[in-house]
């Protein structure tokens, strides 16, 4: 049975299985070709906080990524930290988009299946960084992070930037407070949501 499997997974256990009836396949004197005649369609459903909410009919070789953007993908609201892929009413895998759009890494990008179902939940922390920094925006934090993982979202600081402190602006019950953060805390400070961090110029 070849059921999930890659095109590579699939020819690699024919050609062991077949190799035992032709020892000739192991020398490479005879060849082992497999090909992919037809490709079947699968529907997987993609709720929670997305542009287009619905079912949608993809090809049996599409990945996650290939759903999320058919679909639209987040909404503004939207986590892109902890998307959740659920099969036979389980989480198998919580992906993490930040490791795509920052590092080109697709290890997340999981094959679908049948009847999967994409649930994009909506975000926990979020923060806003402006200043002296190459990318100013807002980028969703994980609880372990700090504020140097969101130094590194951000590109880095801008050639001209004061490195040594962080002004962090935080949102409390019932008043705004300012704190200046060293440089020598910014691996150990965690930020909360709706914080946001201003660097300065030399």
């Amino acid at each position: 049975y070849v059921n999930g499997l890659s095109i590579e997974q699939a020819t690699a256990q024919i050609k062991a299985k077949m190799t035992k009836a032709y020892p000739a396949l192991s020398s490479g004197q005879t060849k082992l070709t497999v090909n992919l005649g037809t490709v079947r369609s699968i529907r997987v459903t993609i709720i929670g906080d997305v542009a287009t909410p619905g079912t949608y009919t993809v090809s049996s070789l599409s990945t996650l990524f290939n759903a999320l953007y058919q679909s639209g993908g987040p909404t503004y609201r939207g986590s892109l930290r902890k998307i959740e892929l659920i099969r036979n009413n389980k989480v198998i895998q919580v992906v993490d988009l930040y490791n795509f759009l920052q590092k080109g890494i697709q290890t997340d990008n999981v094959s679908l299946r049948d009847q999967d179902v994409i649930r994009i939940p909506v975000y926990t922390t979020r923060v806003t960084v402006d200043g002296s920094v190459k990318r100013p925006g807002a980028y969703e934090l994980k609880s372990s992070e700090t504020l140097s993982d969101l130094i590194n979202y951000a590109g880095g600081f801008s050639d001209l930037a004061y490195k040594g402190i962080a002004k962090v602006t935080q949102v409390g019950e019932k008043e705004r407070s300012v704190k200046d953060i060293s440089a020598d805390m910014f691996d150990r400070y965690t930020l909360k949501n709706a914080d946001s961090v201003y660097f300065g110029a030399i």
